[in-house]
């Protein structure tokens, strides 16, 4: 019986207690399933061989970071993922370059806002203010599509205007940030205001990903094909006040550390660093005890909880009131 690489996975957590087994014929078997799944080709032995290494290593890893989300109290449940044949620190290089260097302080601070109710439950903008999870492909260009999502969700919002937006603009014309190397959502918000605004993806297409990281060129932005602009953001002081606003308001791009990510399946993560590299959007909380975040990610629906993340409410969960801005639009 040929089983996939999840319900391989299962069985060897079952009847091992972990994910990682030392046996070299199932590491392979593991690995096999893993290659089938995700239609993996390598174009050398050498590529295939360090895949190899670097998959039976995520195990470990995976099984670890099980252990101290059950110490901490946490759901969440890392193991298999479309990240498991690249190593922790290609996974940092290729998809967490969220440049924090370039945060300012010269934006207006909201704060001060009605503490959070607790009894609301899970309130959640997803398919209402928010459009289809997007993906960043190989590129560390999460800033750009952080950036991208808030202005489509405060269009859909406040002008009642659903557009897909170039995530691509900003990329590759920013010349404040460095493509597929790094950026940050302020820098894009700011270039989108020079700009004049955005195209949408149709007119302006996302190729960034196509070319292994490299950022590509700049095409200078047609006037008649912008749809929407930026006039100014504003950032939110606190996780009280950033659930006080998605509760009443919308979603919130954030940025955080999500170095432990790419392991992540499901549940509640309590266990995270606080070393900002990657931004996402916020795009729902339940500030009850035992609460949380749900955030929603760029790296395709495959990954995560159909493209989103859940993080522990209350604790600052991979330092997400690092940096919460919401963005003033207007229609061009």
């Amino acid at each position: 019986m040929i089983y996939s690489v999840a319900v391989f996975a299962a069985i060897l957590a079952v009847a091992n207690g972990g994910l990682f087994i030392a046996d070299a014929e199932q590491q392979r078997y593991a690995f096999d399933g893993f290659v089938r799944d995700y239609n993996r080709q390598y174009e050398s032995v050498e590529a295939e061989a360090a895949a190899f290494k670097n998959f039976v290593e995520n195990l470990k890893i995976a099984d670890e970071r099980n252990m101290l989300e059950r110490q901490n109290n946490g759901t969440a449940i890392h193991g298999i993922t479309k990240f498991s044949d690249i190593s922790q620190e290609d996974f940092k290089k290729r998809y967490l370059n969220a440049d924090i260097s370039k945060k300012t302080n010269s934006a207006p601070v909201m704060a001060d806002l009605p503490p959070p109710k607790a009894d609301l439950g899970l309130i959640d903008w997803t398919g209402k203010y928010t459009t289809a999870v997007k993906d960043q492909g190989y590129c560390g260009s999460c800033w750009a599509f952080s950036a991208t999502e808030q202005i489509e969700s405060e269009s859909i919002r406040v002008l009642k205007k659903t557009v897909i937006l170039s995530p691509a603009q900003i990329t590759q014309c920013d010349s404040t940030s460095y493509g597929c190397s790094g950026g940050w959502t302020e820098n894009a918000y700011n270039y989108v205001k020079k700009a004049g605004g955005l195209e949408t993806e149709a007119s302006y297409p996302y190729t960034s990903a196509l070319y292994q990281g490299v950022t590509g060129k700049c095409v200078t932005p047609t006037a008649s094909k912008q749809v929407v602009t930026v006039t100014g953001y504003t950032t939110i002081k606190g996780e009280a006040n950033m659930a006080s606003y998605v509760q009443s308001t919308g979603p919130l791009s954030v940025c955080v550390d999500a170095n432990n990510w790419n392991s992540y399946k499901s549940g509640i993560m309590t266990t995270c660093g606080k070393s900002v590299d990657h931004c996402v959007q916020a795009v729902g909380v339940d500030s009850a005890s035992g609460g949380y975040w749900k955030v929603r990610n760029s790296w395709a629906t495959s990954w995560g909880e159909s493209g989103h993340i859940r993080l522990a409410y209350g604790a600052n969960t991979c330092a997400i009131t690092n940096d919460p801005t919401y963005v003033t639009v207007v229609a061009k």
